[in-house]
């Protein structure tokens, strides 16, 4: 087997090991507010919620799937899934739109959120979602040219972890450390393979870092008291005029609704 053979084999099995710790920083994040209380059969929320934790976790299930196949030399199966994988992500994306402004709606509708700071709440996950769906257009752009594309698809898989991680570690500066650590890890493989860092990893790295602030941006800036604000508050209201068997499902009541939306 030639040296770069092997390499090429390295950086896979590398890449399968930060997939897999993608999986477990998910379940870490969300154990005590999720998860857990699922397995125990004591998880009370709205239907959206569990559609958007089941679509998420697939998303992170097909990430190590692929990173597998071709840490296995197993191209082909990677190729065919990946087909699949594009209109797969699209749905993360459609759902976590709808997710970033219906769970906020449901917190001001059962009295527990002042629409001002929904409002900015809003903002703030339509943030991270973008990323998601910036960066992984971009690995659909790049899919013929694999360093781009993988390089991409795990920026994508990384701005989603930040809303995981931020459930278990309060230190801003740690928090950054832990969610954009499978970025610098990609970085530490570039080094070791290459001697360079490919520039997917500065640009994506760049642009979360920066995201990471975006509660102090958002909050100075125009765009926190203006327009983009006040489209977030229509939103809200809106959504907060559906039945509520819309927004809860059928089993759920005004009680548990509100129960939920305390625990957010």
């Amino acid at each position: 087997m030639s040296v770069r053979v092997r390499s090429v084999r390295a950086t896979a099995g590398a890449y399968l090991a930060i997939s897999l710790a993608v999986l477990g920083t998910v379940v870490w994040g969300f154990w005590a507010s999720y998860f857990g209380p699922l397995l125990a059969g004591a998880v009370h929320r709205p239907w959206f919620i569990h559609v958007h934790a089941a679509v998420f976790l697939g998303w992170v299930t097909l990430l190590i799937a692929q990173a597998s196949f071709i840490a296995f030399g197993k191209v082909e199966q990677h190729r065919r899934i990946g087909r699949a994988g594009a209109f797969y992500g699209a749905l993360v994306f459609g759902i976590g739109v709808a997710v970033s402004v219906a769970a906020p709606a449901l917190r001001v509708r059962s009295g527990v959120q002042p629409e001002r700071v929904a409002s900015l709440v809003v903002l703030y996950n339509l943030v991270d979602i973008g990323c998601f769906g910036a960066f992984f257009a971009a690995a659909l752009i790049t899919r013929r040219h694999q360093e781009w594309h993988k390089r991409w698809i795990l920026s994508a898989a990384t701005a989603l972890l930040g809303a995981a991680v931020g459930r278990v570690i309060q230190d801003q500066w740690l928090y950054r450390a832990v969610w954009l650590s499978p970025l610098v890890a990609s970085m530490v493989i570039d080094l070791s393979t290459r001697r360079r860092v490919h520039p997917v990893s500065l640009i994506s790295l760049s642009v979360l870092f920066v995201v990471s602030f975006k509660v102090d941006i958002i909050a100075m800036s125009p765009v926190g008291n203006g327009r983009a604000c006040s489209v977030a508050s229509i939103s809200l209201n809106r959504l907060q005029n559906m039945p509520l068997r819309a927004m809860s499902g059928a089993g759920t009541n005004e009680q548990l609704e509100h129960q939920w939306a305390a625990r957010g």
